[in-house]
This record gives C-alpha cells, sequence and structure tokens, in this order.
C-alpha cells in the first residue's frame, strides 16, 4: 500500500485507540507491524478474556477480533463490548464464512466480517470506514450538545412541541413559569391557553379561535401575545412557531419577552393619539428592530394609478441613521416612481408610510429616511381602485342642480369614487347624497354609471377639495364597474411594465 494512503489514514485514526485480539502469534506479530503505521495506540491480546479486561479498562475506539480464541470467542467479545460501549467499531476476522457465524456476526453488530486471508487494501478499507464513522458520530455529537447548549442558554422561552406533546423546553421556559422540570411543565402546558392575556389585535383564544393552532398555521409569522409573570405583572412577548424541516408537525414555539419597549400602548388608539411624533417614530423603530431579529419579512404596498403593487421585503440594515430593505425588482420600480412605501407587518397595529431617499437598483436596496404611521391599511382595502384616463368625464348632482366647478376623478372602485373640485357648493357636507354620472371611454362602446352616491369624505387641499363618494346600491353599478376596473387593470399593468 502506498505511504500516502497510510498517512491519510493516520490522520483519520489520529486520537483513536485499537484494540487487536489475535490468538496466531505469527500473523498477530505481522498486523502489529502493518497497525503501528497507522495507530499510535495499540493493545494486543492473544483472547477474549484479557480482551474485555483491557476493553474495561481503556475502553478503545475500534476492535480488530478473530472468531476462534481460547476462553472467549470473537463474537461473545464483540456483544460484551457493544453493551459496554455501543459505539465501539468492531472488525471481525475469520477462516470460515458459515452462514451462522455471519448471522451472529450481524446480531453483535459488528462494522465488517473480514475473510481470511485478508488483503491489506481491504483491511484498511475497513479501519478508514470505521474511522470515519467514529468522526462523524463524535462531530454529530458536538453538533447537537452545541445546539443544546444554545438552546438551554437562549435569552427567551423555547418549547419544542409535536402534536401539542412538549418535547422539550429550556431554562428561561422553566424559571418563567416557575415549573422544577419537564414533566411538571408538560403538565402545566395541558392549561396554557388560560395564561394568554386579552389585548387588542393580540393572539389569545377567542371566538373558537386557538392560539396555538393559529400560529402554527401561519407558521413563520410572528404574533403579539401578551401573559401575566409569577407576580401578576403583564408581560408582552413576540411569539413565532417555527416549523421543524422535513419533522412534521413538529414546532419550536419561541417567546420574545419584549415589555422593557414598552410597546402595549401602540394597539390602544387613545395612548396612541397622545404619543409624540418623536416617539410614534421610536416605537416604529423598536417594531423594526424585533422584525428583524426574528428575521421575518415585511409586505411593501405601492400604488400606479391607483393599481396597487405589493411584495414581501426584509429589513437589511437598520440603525438610528438609516434604514434599508430588499424587495423584488418590481416593486422597487414603482417605489422610484413614488419615492414613498407603505408597510404592513402583523406586528403593526396601522400601516407605516415611509418616505424613500435612494432606490438601488445594482443591490436592489431602499433607502428609508423617515417613517410615520398611518390610518388606511393597503390590505384591508374593500374595493381595488384605479385612475381612469383623462378623457373619462364626471358630472355631479346635488340637491337637483349641477355642481358647476373643474370635477376630477382620482380614482374609482366598484364601490366609490375619489374626486378633486375647485370648490364646494353652498350646504355641502359630509353625509350629503349627490348624483354621480360618469362616462368611461372603453373600447367601441362607452361604460356609462349613473348613481346615488353619499358624502363619505372632505379633505380641503391648498387649491382644492378631494371629496370621497360611496355609491348607495352597488349592485346596481357593480356590472358596469366591474368590468370597468377589471379592464383598466389590465391596462395599467401593460402600462407600467412598459416603462
Amino acid at each position: 500500500m502506498k505511504k500516502e494512503n497510510f498517512l491519510t489514514l493516520g490522520k483519520k485514526v489520529k486520537g483513536l485507540t485499537l484494540l487487536y485480539i489475535e490468538d496466531n502469534k505469527g500473523l498477530q506479530q505481522q498486523a502489529t507491524k502493518v497497525f503501528k503505521k497507522i495507530f499510535k495506540n495499540i493493545i494486543t491480546v492473544d483472547n477474549g478474556e484479557d480482551a474485555l479486561a483491557y476493553f474495561k479498562k481503556y475502553k478503545p475506539d475500534i476492535v480488530i477480533s478473530d472468531i476462534n480464541m481460547p476462553k472467549l470467542n470473537g463474537l461473545e467479545v464483540s456483544k460484551m463490548i457493544k453493551k459496554i460501549k455501543p459505539s465501539t467499531k468492531i472488525i471481525i476476522t475469520s477462516a470460515f464464512d458459515d452462514k451462522d457465524y455471519l448471522l451472529d456476526a450481524i446480531e453483535a453488530n459488528v462494522s465488517k466480517y473480514l475473510k481470511k486471508p485478508i488483503s491489506i487494501t481491504k483491511l484498511i478499507e475497513a479501519i478508514m470506514k470505521a474511522a470515519d464513522e467514529i468522526n462523524f458520530e463524535k462531530d454529530k455529537d458536538i453538533f447537537e450538545h452545541y445546539i443544546k447548549d444554545v438552546f438551554e442558554h437562549q435569552d427567551i422561552i423555547l418549547i419544542l412541541e409535536k402534536n401539542e406533546e412538549i418535547l422539550i423546553v429550556n431554562n428561561k421556559c422553566l424559571t418563567f413559569f416557575s415549573q422544577e422540570s419537564l414533566e411538571s411543565f408538560r403538565e402545566f402546558f395541558l392549561n396554557f391557553d388560560k395564561l394568554f392575556l386579552e389585548h387588542n389585535n393580540f393572539l389569545y383564544n377567542h371566538d373558537d379561535i386557538d392560539w396555538l393552532k393559529v400560529a402554527k398555521e401561519n407558521s413563520p409569522k410572528l404574533f403579539n401575545v401578551k401573559m401575566a409573570d409569577k407576580d401578576g405583572s403583564s408581560r408582552h412577548f413576540i411569539l413565532k412557531a417555527y416549523q421543524i424541516p422535513k419533522k412534521e408537525e413538529t414546532f419550536i414555539l419561541s417567546f420574545d419577552d419584549i415589555t422593557e419597549l414598552n410597546l402595549l400602548a401602540v394597539y390602544d388608539k387613545n395612548a396612541m393619539q397622545e404619543e409624540s411624533l418623536e416617539n410614534k417614530k421610536k416605537i416604529i423603530y423598536n417594531v423594526f428592530e424585533i422584525i428583524k431579529r426574528n428575521n421575518s419579512t415585511i409586505r411593501v404596498y405601492n400604488s400606479y394609478k391607483g393599481l396597487n403593487i405589493s411584495n414581501n421585503a426584509v429589513l437589511e440594515n437598520l440603525s438610528e441613521e438609516e434604514v434599508t430593505l430588499k424587495t423584488p425588482y418590481l416593486q422597487q420600480k414603482v417605489i422610484k416612481i413614488n419615492n414613498y412605501l407603505i408597510i404592513e407587518s402583523e406586528l403593526f397595529p396601522a400601516a407605516v408610510l415611509c418616505d424613500v431617499e435612494k432606490v438601488d437598483f445594482k443591490n436592489g436596496q431602499i433607502f428609508i429616511k423617515d417613517y410615520k404611521f398611518i390610518e388606511n391599511m393597503p390590505s384591508k382595502q374593500e374595493f381595488i381602485r384605479v385612475e381612469p384616463e383623462e378623457k373619462d368625464r364626471i358630472t355631479l348632482f346635488f340637491e337637483e342642480h349641477k355642481i358647476s366647478t373643474d370635477i376630477k376623478i382620482m380614482d374609482v372602485s366598484v364601490g366609490g369614487v375619489k374626486v378633486a373640485m375647485s370648490f364646494l357648493p353652498a350646504g355641502f357636507k359630509i353625509g350629503d347624497e349627490v348624483i354621480v354620472d360618469m362616462v368611461f371611454e372603453m373600447g367601441v362602446k362607452p361604460v356609462i354609471v349613473n348613481a346615488k352616491a353619499e358624502v363619505k369624505s372632505i379633505t380641503e387641499l391648498k387649491k382644492e377639495f378631494e371629496v370621497v363618494l360611496c355609491f348607495k346600491d352597488v349592485a346596481n353599478t357593480k356590472k358596469h364597474l366591474t368590468e370597468y376596473v377589471a379592464n383598466r387593470q389590465m391596462t395599467l399593468i401593460r402600462e407600467f411594465k412598459r416603462l
């Protein structure tokens, strides 16, 4: 065998001990010369009883044993060794290939059965395979020990659960819930849902909602939960149910205690109204930190002429001076057009409007310079709105008179229309009824809509008024407007892609 092969094997078996059992003195001496080129630690014996005594004392890693020996044969010794140290790799050598011997060797869980006379090549291959298995198992043990150590010492509550049966919990979990052992926590977990406290937009059991089922079905979505500690004080946690890959119905439940960030007020509208703009911005930043720490995604929204464009995004860099996120190219394009974006996350009670400083198309980065809460959530928009073409017309009638002013359609939906008016008629207010006449030039035959509407909101701008009108009988206009909105959407999508 080549010298470099011995050197390679020598590296693999470094630190391992070999126990060689052979009663044939001549063969023992020849084989030992070969083994000394590979192993630094070798124990050589000529009978089973001595082999077992040495094994109990030194616990060697690899055993090479003949079958036929005085006192105890190789297979008997192998079975005893495996009971003492199951990880030991055993190579059996024999001049016989009797079927019973082979079956006994399998029962003894030996690594390799070699028939004499044995070639050096086959013996070295068997040793190399045994060494690889030992090193793999050691590395696996180190890794599993490391993972367990990390699991135990995390500063968040961790629960490994399968089909609502608790497999493992960490020390933080036992300490927080004042449990002495895994067994006592399993009993405690049977009524775990009763610990969750009701809070606006938080996860807890109500209206046939099972918190654990919801968390697992939406893995790895983040949820706000509130629980009381052992002193009765309310604690605010971020809950995530992470499904273990390729492990059916196995989840890690993590509870990250963020009480010190004082975010509970975020979900109380009255309390939030009293917060200063500076405090609101700090609250948003704190939530950004939680999202980033949990590797969670956010949803980014923009519009192009009323057409909603939305994609997932991830927070990349986060500091008091700069926030950057990554999102797909299509979203980058519309962000560049608007110079703003709207963010939604399950952790925010409202949407967050962000001013954009720069779009880096090369690296896919969006640089945000400022952000604030807004009331409207794009995901909760009742109707799809689109911006019509300039040639589309609208006429309004109020108190049986045509409103004689410049009126422009800002956007339209199945449920209503938003218009810009240069001035308002006398007495025109929220709650009033108007008649809406709209003509949309679409294809050969225009779409004509005539409907009653209610004034929903009036916003005074610098040079005009923004008025939102909601149709009183949506069913009456639904067919025509649904067709128009769908066709207008397709036109806007093609237009946007050409930009």
